[in-house]
């Protein structure tokens, strides 16, 4: 007969930690420029964006009395406001990294609410220039918008915020939101 053990495991869950894991994979991977590298910009941008409010989210929790009735459905850059100003933190919307969150939660929103858009394109050009470019497609607003550089601003903006607003809180605040860790433990089960 085989020996029962009880295992126990315990983790405290934040949805920012595999939100910003999958920014980083993704732009990870559209350095790369392997086919498909316009996606995963948009995954680096897309997830980056959604793991500002969920670390807003997490933190919020922790450090404001009624944060889920109060605040959960404020606009991710008002809770951002909100827990700088509680944390202690500058926030100014005309340096980074505030202004880098305003722009990938514009971002988000406008994929997250996209618009089908008739997009045109007229130019003159020699026909070497046209001959390179002849499988060129124009671009929607949205798709300007996902570019290396921006990715790139994404990834490090939410990266910055994270490190900015976790530095403020009191040890134990932390536990879970630091890193995404668990306990583990196992025993003789004789019951």
């Amino acid at each position: 007969m085989s020996r029962k053990v009880k295992r126990v495991q315990e983790r405290h869950f934040s949805a920012h930690h595999m939100l910003i894991r999958a920014a980083s994979v993704a732009m990870d991977r559209a350095k790369e420029k392997r086919p498909g590298w316009f996606y995963d910009e948009l995954s680096a941008m897309t997830f980056a964006a959604l793991a500002i409010e969920a670390l807003g989210n997490s933190i919020g929790e922790r450090v404001i009395d009624g944060w889920e009735t109060d605040f959960e459905s404020a606009s991710p850059i008002a809770k951002l406001r909100l827990l700088a100003d509680r944390l202690g933190v500058t926030y100014d919307k005309s340096v980074e990294p505030w202004s880098g969150a305003i722009e990938l939660v514009k971002f988000r929103n406008r994929v997250a609410h996209a618009k089908p858009q008739i997009v045109t394109s007229s130019e003159s050009m020699t026909q070497e220039e046209f001959d390179k470019r002849l499988f060129d497609t124009p671009k929607s607003k949205l798709e300007k918008m996902i570019t290396h550089a921006n990715a790139e601003r994404a990834v490090r903006t939410v990266e910055t915020i994270r490190d900015v607003l976790l530095g403020k809180l009191d040890v134990d605040q932390r536990f879970g939101l630091t890193v995404d860790g668990w306990s583990d433990h196992a025993f003789a089960d004789d019951a």
